[in-house]
């Protein structure tokens, strides 16, 4: 993971950007609508899901990514187009902004200063070879891999239920890190692109399991308020 600061006139600026759209002033999902009589093929859909800080709270508003050649099948929307066009512009602000905004002349290797640490339980059949005992046993805190941190709510996410969330700082993160490196062995440990430790270990009746996942926490997070299972 990599970051370029802005400038507080930066920032503007793309605030600005966002706010241009018009789609921001509530909540709303922008739907994917089938043409009439039209029969698209039978495949999963990507998501586009917005979250911006207006006045007191965080507006949030999704769509479907656009659909290439499939667009055919589905009712034109400007809306949608819109909010296509505006996620190309956040994931690479440097195709559009100018230079005087940036903080920083080049990017840099994001050193995040805390970590979620997200602790998910299974039931069903379980294949692993590395066991949650094995964990348990390398495990760097008084409170055990199945009883530490809070319950994500429901809006979390698919499977908040049976996940809990700890934030870490950079050592405790290592110290779980290192616990999660040796108890696997010799399967590995998982590395995201962001950086996302993830692995899981069986119970030892093979009827469950803890899914691991540890990842950096973005700058505007410290707690695990606002935080997502996937």
């Amino acid at each position: 993971m990599r970051e370029r600061r802005l400038t507080p006139a930066g920032v503007q600026l793309v605030r600005d950007e966002i706010a241009s759209t018009g789609l921001f002033e509530r909540d709303q999902q922008v739907p994917l609508e089938p043409r009439p009589g039209a029969s698209a093929p039978q495949r999963g859909v990507g998501a586009l899901l917005f979250k911006v800080w207006r006045d007191t709270r965080s507006v949030e508003v999704g769509t479907a990514t656009d659909q290439g050649a499939d667009e055919v099948f589905f009712q034109p929307s400007a809306a949608r187009t819109r909010l296509d066009r505006l996620s190309k512009q956040l994931l690479k602000p440097e195709t559009w902004l100018p230079a005087n905004p940036w903080a920083d002349s080049v990017p840099r290797a994001y050193e995040a200063a805390t970590f979620a640490l997200l602790l998910r339980t299974e039931i069903g059949q379980a294949n692993e070879r590395p066991m949650i005992d094995t964990l348990q046993a390398t495990w760097p805190f008084s409170v055990g891999p199945l009883d530490l941190g809070q319950p994500l709510p429901a809006t979390a996410g698919p499977g908040a239920d049976m996940t809990r969330c700890s934030v870490l700082t950079r050592e405790d993160m290592v110290a779980v890190a290192n616990a999660m490196v040796r108890a696997s062995e010799p399967d590995p440990v998982y590395t995201l692109s962001d950086g996302t430790l993830l692995t899981s270990f069986a119970r030892a009746d093979n009827q469950g399991r803890l899914v691991v996942t540890l990842r950096p926490l973005l700058p505007d997070r410290r707690s695990c308020n606002g935080e997502y299972t996937q």
